[in-house]
C-alpha cells in the first residue's frame, strides 16, 4: 500500500501513514471505545473531529545527529542510528526549509558528533518549531564543551549557522549530562528574541525552547474551543488549571472567570504563562508545583481542567481530585487508556456529560480525548 513517507519501514516516527486519513478517525474512535469495554465503563465516545491539516501539521521536530554526522529522524528500533536526510511529512514546511540548511551546517561546522554510545563528541539534536505567524526558532543541542577552544569553535559555528539561515531565533543547549535527551540544563540564545509566537483561536502564545506547546497549531483551536465549550458558562467561577503547561487553556478562560489559578512543575512554563497572560491583557495566578504535591483544595475550585501528561495521572493528584469534589471538570488526556484506568474510579463521583476526540496526531496512534464531567 503507499505512504506518505518515503521511508515507512525504517522510520517509525508516524506508523500509521499507510492507512487513509478517514479509516484512522474510525480507528481512534474504535480504539478508545474499546479502552473503556476493557474497563467496564459504561459510556461511549462517538465523535471525532479531524485536524484541518493531516501533513505539515508538525510545529516541532527533533531531529537526531547521530555519531558520523547524519541528521534526520531515527531509524525504527536503531536508537543509535539516523536515517540521514529524512525530515518527516508531518513537519511544518518551514521546519522542512531549515532542516536542508541545518543538514548542510552540520556536515560544514567542523565540530564534532555526538556518539550515545562511547558519550563522546559534541552535536547532538537540532530541535526546529515554528509557528503559523511565519516565526522560527532552531535549538542546537550539543554536549558540554570540553575546553576552551572547542567552546569557541561551536559559537563560532552557531554564528554562522544563524548569518547562512533566516530563522527567527537560535538557541545554543547544552547538556552536560550522558543522558540522551534533547533539551540542556543550560542556553544561550545566539540570535533573534529567545523565543517565537504563536496565536490559536485570538490568543497569542509565547514559545520558549524548553516549554511545552500544542504540536499541532491547526487543530489547536479546535482542541481550545472544545474545551471552552464544555467548561460552559464560569461567570464568578474559580478554574483551576492542573498542568497548565505556559497556559494554553487558563489564558483563553480567565477572561470569562472570577479567578483563574494555573498549576504546573515546569518553571520555564509558569515563566512563559505570566508572559502570556500579560500578552492577552487578563489576569491570573501561577504556581510553579507539582499537582500532586500543591495544596489547591481549599482554594474552591468550581471548575477543573485536568491536561495530565501521557503517562497520566498520579494516584495522590486523583484522590485529590476526588476529594475537592469541583462541580465541573474538563479532563482533557493525550491517552484515553490511562484516562479509562482513571475513571473507574472517578464515575463513582462523576456522570460523563460531553465527550469529544480531536485528531491532534494524524498518521499516528494518538489522539486527543476531552471529557466533561460533572459531579453527580
Amino acid at each position: 500500500m503507499s505512504t506518505l513517507c518515503p521511508n515507512p519501514d525504517v522510520c517509525g516516527s508516524c506508523g500509521w501513514s499507510h492507512i487513509p486519513y478517514d479509516k484512522q478517525l474510525q480507528q481512534k474512535i474504535s480504539d478508545i471505545n474499546g479502552s473503556f469495554r476493557l474497563k467496564a465503563l459504561d459510556f461511549t465516545c462517538t465523535e471525532i473531529l479531524p485536524s484541518p491539516k493531516t501533513e505539515h501539521y508538525r510545529n516541532r521536530m527533533d531531529f537526531v545527529i547521530d555519531f558520523e554526522g547524519r541528521v534526520g529522524m531515527r531509524q525504527k528500533g536503531k536508537w543509535w542510528k539516523v536515517i540521514d536526510g529524512h525530515h518527516c511529512f508531518l513537519a511544518d514546511t518551514q521546519i522542512e526549509n531549515l532542516f536542508v540548511a541545518i543538514k548542510a551546517w552540520t556536515a560544514d561546522s567542523g565540530l564534532t558528533f555526538f556518539d550515545r554510545k562511547a558519550h563522546q563528541g559534541l552535536l547532538r539534536y537540532a530541535v526546529v518549531r515554528s509557528s503559523t505567524l511565519g516565526q522560527t526558532m532552531i535549538n542546537i543541542v550539543t554536549s558540554a564543551p570540553t575546553d576552551e577552544i572547542e567552546e569557541q569553535a561551536t559559537r563560532a559555528a552557531l554564528v554562522a549557522l544563524s548569518n547562512n539561515c533566516n530563522a527567527t531565533t537560535i538557541i545554543w543547549s547544552v547538556n552536560s549530562t550522558i543522558t540522551d535527551v534533547s533539551f540542556g540544563d543550560k542556553m544561550e540564545t545566539m540570535s533573534g528574541p529567545g523565543f517565537i509566537e504563536e496565536s490559536i483561536g485570538g490568543f497569542t502564545f509565547r514559545i520558549t525552547p524548553n516549554a511545552f506547546f500544542q504540536t499541532n497549531p491547526h487543530a489547536a483551536a479546535l482542541l481550545q474551543s472544545t474545551v471552552t465549550e464544555f467548561a460552559g458558562d464560569l461567570t464568578n467561577q474559580t478554574l483551576l488549571d492542573l498542568y497548565c503547561g505556559s497556559g494554553f487553556f487558563g489564558v483563553s478562560l480567565a477572561a470569562k472567570t472570577n479567578r483563574t489559578i494555573g498549576v504546573e512543575l515546569v518553571p520555564e512554563a509558569i515563566a512563559d504563562a505570566k508572559i502570556n497572560a500579560t500578552l492577552n491583557g487578563v489576569t491570573a495566578e501561577w504556581h510553579d508545583a507539582k499537582t500532586e504535591s500543591f495544596n489547591w483544595k481549599d482554594l474552591g475550585a468550581d471548575t477543573v481542567i485536568l491536561d495530565p501528561p501521557r503517562s497520566g495521572m498520579h494516584d495522590k493528584a486523583l484522590a485529590d481530585v476526588i476529594s475537592a469534589a469541583p462541580a465541573t471538570i474538563v479532563y482533557v488526556s493525550c491517552n484515553y487508556k490511562n484516562f479509562a484506568r482513571e475513571m473507574v474510579q472517578l464515575q463513582d463521583y462523576y456522570k460523563v456529560s460531553a465527550m469529544r476526540a480531536v485528531d491532534m496526531f494524524p498518521h499516528t496512534p494518538h489522539v486527543e480525548l476531552v471529557t466533561k464531567l460533572e459531579r453527580k
